[in-house]
């Protein structure tokens, strides 16, 4: 069905209206002379509609005689009435082959370099080493071959392990794999014990070597002692003095404040928005479709999209800025909303100070309100981590 549509389409159709008082004889006829007609839709006993292609049209002449019907054209449907109407508008085809080319062509270069998995080595000095190789911002990508880039990046730069490119559309699009720097060797000839980091309450605990002086369970504070690397013989009181290595995982908190008054606004939005797009073409920014914005106090996000490819073929996007209306809430839900704002702020505190490697396992929040004047909030995030830190022995 897909395909019949994309024929007739192609070579052109009609829909017409058929009226008359013999519309059952009008489509048997039809169908006998081996005329289609589809999407027949009867609107009354005398009136009906269908879609006829060009060549059927021509042969209902001796039909509607026969038949003593009615027929008009309600619509031309398909590309060659398209052709006829652009025909008369030279000018605007064109100026349309002529953006068509234009896109076509932009879309050979290389507009926008997406970097993956740099952590350690500079995004820059990357760019740089592609650019020396031909992966750079308004480069011919038909000619490149990022196979060979790639392994010559690899020469160049030690420090990385594995890079991929890909060009996909206008971007290019380079992974990489930094080399890992090798474990540090631990020489384990240095006696050592393990202490703890911070204060915390042990989780679990994973002895590798020494003897433990707490267990799960235990509250732990900075600087106590966890695993001793001395180890004394029961029955020989023989002294040995060992490398303590061990994985200490306790429950940490941490805390975090913030503050917000009630002289501050507090407001939410209100569901009513404009919109405003502008299409980016590089170094022309054009307006695309803007709305007016009729409000006093809005919210702004902004967003930038493909304009026609999703993929990425023509580098044209849309800048899209959403104005939301924002109003002041009133005042017997505006306690809430300013608890809210103090605790989001003393969580984005709290969370600055947790290392990245650090587990959140629990949060609790405490509110101490100043009448007339702010809420306090006080975040306590409690975390599993762990707090082995290991102490050189020192003896005669």
């Amino acid at each position: 069905m897909l395909f019949f549509k994309l024929w007739n389409y192609l070579l052109g159709y009609l829909v017409i209206r058929v009226e008359g008082l013999s519309l059952e004889r009008f489509i048997n006829l039809t169908v006998s002379k081996g005329i289609y007609m589809w999407d027949i839709d009867r609107h009354s006993y005398t009136a009906l509609t269908a879609c006829i292609n060009i060549s059927g049209f021509k042969n209902l002449k001796k039909i509607v005689r026969t038949s003593r019907c009615r027929v008009r054209i309600l619509e031309k449907r398909g590309l060659p009435f398209i052709l006829v109407r652009f025909k008369k508008r030279r000018m605007l085809v064109v100026g349309l082959s002529v953006f068509l080319i234009i896109i076509y062509g932009l879309s050979s270069f290389i507009w926008s370099i997406e970097i993956e998995g740099a952590v350690r080595i500079s995004e820059e000095k990357l760019l740089q080493n592609l650019a020396k190789h031909g992966i750079r911002h308004g480069a011919y990508k038909r000619n490149l071959d990022t196979s060979s880039i790639a392994n010559k990046v690899v020469i160049d730069m030690p420090e990385l392990w594995w890079v991929s490119i890909q060009l996909k559309g206008t971007k290019a699009l380079v992974r990489v794999v930094e080399t890992q720097n090798p474990p540090p060797m631990i020489d384990r000839s240095i006696p050592c014990n393990i202490v703890a980091a911070k204060d915390g309450i042990i989780h679990e605990m994973l002895v590798l070597e020494g003897e433990p002086v707490v267990k799960v369970g235990d509250t732990v504070r900075k600087g106590q002692l966890l695993v001793s690397g001395v180890i004394e013989d029961q029955e020989t009181y023989d002294v040995r003095y060992v490398h303590a290595m061990a994985e200490i995982n306790a429950r940490t908190w941490y805390e975090g404040t913030g503050t917000w008054g009630f002289d501050k606004p507090v407001t939410k939005r209100t569901g009513r928005k404009a919109v405003q797009k502008f299409l980016d073409l590089g170094k022309w920014v054009i307006e695309y479709h803007v709305d007016e914005i009729p409000f006093k106090k809005y919210e702004v996000s902004e967003k930038r999209v493909p304009f026609i490819d999703q993929r990425g073929l023509i580098p044209i996007t849309m800048i899209v800025r959403e104005y939301y209306e924002v109003e002041e809430i009133q005042s017997d839900t505006k306690l809430q909303r300013v608890k809210e704002k103090a605790s989001d702020i003393a969580y984005q505190n709290a969370r600055k100070i947790i290392p990245d490697h650090v587990k959140v396992v629990d949060k609790r929040v405490k509110y101490d309100i100043i009448e007339g004047k702010e809420v306090k909030a006080t975040v306590y995030m409690e975390a599993i981590e762990d707090i082995a830190q290991k102490q050189k022995i020192i003896y005669n």
